[in-house]
């Protein structure tokens, strides 16, 4: 968490430059009636036990809910550099299929459980995939890449391409026919990209030798510059950016602004992107603001896991204990208009797994290293 707080208080440090339409992007702000919204704490209602009464076997990593809501993909890590997945079925209260593959997906943050084609797929990007209702390992797809996002109606998906250091090339799939097309990025690096609601992406990007010195969205492009950029790929819009110089830590050292590297997700309903780190992204106006748990020294409040309501007014947070002296932080809903808190809830606060909400709405799932808290949201 200290790596963290460094990289938000960067952040905070920054100043933002507009370069697309030279305005100086805004900070949005919350109105007195956005702040006064209400939530109930959703109310436990079953446990999916993994290994032994929940208390020794495999270690639950990430929960994703098929599009239907009824099954609750969760992935597990049996051992060192290896992966499980079981497919539970939520109305039968069993398990539905029990797959297991040899590849370290559980414990890579970068790749997230995607359900394709219906619910009839599930993925984790690039390669292998697989029937959730029978647990058969289905034809490679041709995709390659790493941390790949869905578009809203899960008929595109986007891989991040390039080495580390190196230029980032984005690769779309129609997860149909796996046609493909590649964005460049003009020579700068990615390790974050994410979908809009209307279809363009969303990627932070930073600086390399490829790209230093270079003339980017109207700027000149300096060591330890970062930006937030807004590209259409079917190219009818121009890419929007917004660039935050360096923050000077000494006279020597200089650090990035935005914290380039934080995980991200789409609040397709509001259009925004919301990062672990506690910034939204307004995906249309690429304004900022920040969002918050109960715990004021919380720099990164979707580090644990972090899921959306249906509507998107709702910021699900999972929570978690800690071995330092540190106080707990609760399993929490945000309002998502003004980035405060609203309720707090107990259980599965681990800081191991993950959690997410039904497309439905009616469901939360939150992993507790050897099990799977089933809430009923009201």
């Amino acid at each position: 968490m200290k790596v963290r707080a460094i990289a938000l208080s960067l952040f905070a440090m920054g100043v933002m430059s507009m370069t697309a339409s030279a305005v100086a992007a805004p900070r949005a702000e919350a109105s007195s009636s956005q702040v006064s919204a209400h939530a109930d704490a959703p109310k436990l209602d079953w446990t999916i036990r993994r290994g032994v009464m929940g208390l020794t076997g495999p270690t639950i990593k990430k929960v994703s809910f098929s599009p239907d809501s009824r099954y609750l993909a969760i992935v597990e890590s049996p051992s060192w550099l290896e992966t499980d997945i079981s497919v539970w079925d939520l109305e039968q209260h069993k398990e539905q299929a029990h797959i297991h593959c040899p590849f370290n997906y559980a414990d890579s943050l970068d790749d997230d459980l995607l359900w394709i084609h219906d619910g009839k797929v599930i993925t984790f990007g690039a390669k292998k995939q697989w029937n959730p209702m029978t647990g058969e390992a289905l034809h490679d797809n041709p995709a390659i890449g790493r941390s790949a996002r869905l578009n809203k109606d899960r008929t595109k998906m986007l891989t991040i391409v390039g080495a580390i250091g190196e230029p980032t090339t984005i690769h779309v799939y129609d997860t149909r026919t796996w046609a493909l097309q590649k964005i460049e990025l003009d020579g700068l690096e990615s390790s974050v990209a994410s979908w809009t609601a209307d279809d363009k992406i969303l990627v932070s990007v930073s600086v390399v030798p490829a790209s230093h010195g270079k003339t980017i969205d109207g700027r000149v492009i300096d060591w330890y510059d970062s930006a937030v950029r807004l590209i259409d790929p079917s190219g009818k819009s121009p890419t929007k950016a917004v660039w935050f110089p360096p923050t000077k830590m000494s006279d020597q050292d200089l650090a990035h602004s935005f914290p380039i590297g934080a995980r991200t997700k789409t609040n397709f309903a509001t259009n925004e992107v919301v990062l672990e780190s506690g910034e939204i992204v307004d995906a249309a106006t690429l304004a900022i603001r920040r969002y918050h748990s109960f715990d004021p020294t919380d720099d990164a409040p979707g580090s644990f896991g972090y899921a959306f309501s249906p509507d998107g007014k709702r910021i699900y947070l999972k929570g978690s204990t800690f071995v330092e002296k540190r106080k707990t932080i609760d399993n929490t809903i945000v309002d998502t208009a003004s980035g405060k808190p609203l309720v707090q809830f107990s259980g599965a606060l681990d800081g191991v797994a993950d959690l997410d909400a039904s497309p439905d709405g009616k469901t939360l799932a939150i992993g507790s290293e050897h099990s799977v808290l089933i809430y009923r949201l009201r």
